[in-house]
C-alpha cells in the first residue's frame, strides 16, 4: 500500500512539473525545427532572408582524342547565393590539373558567373551561363544557333505565359507551358578574336513550347539568331539569320527522344542545313544498377550541303553512359566528330579556333580536340564525388 501511494505521488508530481513547463516546451519546439532544416537546407543568413549552396566536385578523369592522352585531376565549387527580392548570384569554377609529380601547372576555368532575378513575369540573367538545355534538346550536336556553344557569356530576358489566370504558383515558375526569351551576346568569338567594338554582336530569339501530349512530356524550341556582320558564309556569323528547331518527347518514363534541325545561313539554305536526332534512356538504375543513364546522338547534313569547298562530316556520332552511387557518379564517353562547332570547321588565318569551345558536352565541360587518326573515336572517362 505504501509502494503504490509513492508511485501514484511521484505521477501527480510528474504532471504538475510538466504543466509548468508547457510554455517552455512549445519555445523550444522551433528550434529542434531549425536544427533538422539546417542539416537538410543551405546555410541561412536570417535577418537578411538570404540562403548560400556550395557544392564541391572532386573528379579523376582519362581523355584520349587528337591530341593524345591527357590525365587530370579535378576540383570544381559550385555556389549558389540566394539575394532579396528574387535575385540570386550563381558561380561555377573549374580547377584542372594534369597527373604529375608537381603541384603546377593548374588550369582555371569559369564556366558559369551569373546574376539573375526570377519572378512571376518574366526573368532576367547577365553573366555567363550553361544555355544546355535552354536553346537545345540534344546533349551534345547542337545548338546550331550558337555554333555548337553552350557555355556564353550574355544579357538574357524570358517571359513566361502560364496560359490560366491569376499569379502562378512557385512550382510553375521553372516550367512554364510557353516562353518567350531574348538574349544579347557581346560577341560569339573566342578572347584571341574578340573585340568590343560592336561589329561581333548577335541576337537570338527563342520560343519554347512545354506539352504532356498522350502522358509523355514534350518540348519544341525554336530560335532565331543573326550576327550585325558577314565573317563566314556557311555559319551563324554570315549577316543573315540562322533558324533552330529542337523537340524532344519522354515516353515511357525512361526513353527520350530528341531532334533538331537548323540553318546556318538562311541566304545558303540548301548549303548550310544540318538535322540531328538522339536517344536518351535514362532511370535504368532499378533494372541495370551499374548504368542509369545512356546517351547516343548522330548528326546529318543534307546531301545538298556537301558542296565544293564546304564538307561537313557524315554521320558523326556520340555516345555516353554514367551513373551514380549515393554521392559517387563516373561515365564513359565516346565521339568520332571532330570538334568541329557542330556542323563545320571554321578557319581564322589557317586556326579553326574562331569560336569558343566548340562542341561541348556540358555536365562534364567535355570538349574533344579532335578525333583520333584512321577514323578512331575519342574516348572520355571519369569517376567524381559530389559533396
Amino acid at each position: 500500500m505504501k509502494k503504490t501511494y509513492l508511485i501514484l505521488l511521484l505521477l501527480l508530481s510528474t504532471a504538475l512539473y510538466a504543466d509548468n513547463i508547457t510554455p517552455t516546451t512549445q519555445a523550444i519546439t522551433p528550434t529542434a525545427q531549425m536544427t533538422e532544416q539546417a542539416t537538410t537546407q543551405p546555410l541561412q543568413n536570417v535577418s537578411a532572408s538570404m540562403a548560400t549552396k556550395i557544392v564541391y566536385d572532386l573528379k579523376s578523369a582519362f581523355q584520349e582524342d587528337g591530341s593524345g592522352n591527357k590525365y587530370t585531376s579535378e576540383l570544381g565549387i559550385k555556389a549558389q547565393q540566394t539575394l532579396f527580392d528574387n535575385f540570386t548570384a550563381e558561380g561555377y569554377i573549374r580547377f584542372i590539373k594534369p597527373f604529375s609529380n608537381s603541384n603546377t601547372p593548374v588550369d582555371v576555368n569559369l564556366m558559369t558567373a551569373k546574376i539573375s532575378y526570377v519572378g512571376p513575369w518574366f526573368t532576367f540573367t547577365a553573366g555567363r551561363e550553361d544555355l544546355s538545355k535552354t536553346i537545345s534538346t540534344l546533349n551534345y550536336f547542337g545548338p546550331y544557333a550558337t555554333a555548337g556553344q553552350r557555355y556564353l557569356d550574355l544579357i538574357g530576358v524570358t517571359v513566361p505565359f502560364y496560359l490560366k489566370a491569376g499569379i502562378p504558383e512557385f512550382s510553375e515558375l521553372d516550367l512554364p507551358v510557353i516562353a518567350l526569351s531574348f538574349y544579347y551576346f557581346p560577341t560569339m568569338l573566342n578572347y584571341d578574336n574578340t573585340t568590343y567594338n560592336g561589329y561581333q554582336e548577335y541576337y537570338l530569339w527563342q520560343l519554347r513550347f512545354f506539352a504532356i501530349i498522350f502522358d509523355n512530356p514534350t518540348q519544341i524550341i525554336a530560335n532565331v539568331g543573326t550576327g550585325t556582320t558577314q565573317y563566314f558564309d556557311y555559319s551563324i556569323l554570315s549577316g543573315n539569320p540562322c533558324v533552330d528547331i529542337s523537340a524532344s518527347t519522354d515516353i515511357f518514363k525512361h526513353v527520350k527522344i530528341n531532334a533538331s534541325f537548323g540553318i546556318l545561313n538562311t541566304d545558303m539554305t540548301e548549303q548550310t542545313s544540318v538535322m540531328a536526332a538522339g536517344l536518351e534512356l535514362h532511370s535504368f538504375q532499378k533494372w541495370l544498377f551499374v548504368v542509369d543513364t545512356a546517351i547516343l546522338e548522330m548528326q546529318f547534313p543534307l546531301a545538298s550541303s556537301i558542296s565544293e569547298g564546304f564538307n561537313p562530316e557524315t554521320a558523326p556520332w556520340f555516345f555516353v553512359i554514367k551513373n551514380t552511387i549515393n554521392k559517387f557518379r563516373y561515365g564513359l564517353a565516346a565521339s568520332n566528330a571532330n570538334n568541329d562547332f557542330t556542323f563545320k570547321n571554321i578557319m581564322v588565318n589557317g586556326v579553326p579556333t574562331a569560336y569558343g569551345s566548340g562542341n561541348v558536352y556540358a555536365p562534364e565541360g567535355l570538349e574533344f580536340n579532335g578525333a583520333n587518326g584512321g577514323g578512331s573515336p575519342s574516348w572520355y572517362g571519369y569517376i567524381g564525388y559530389e559533396y
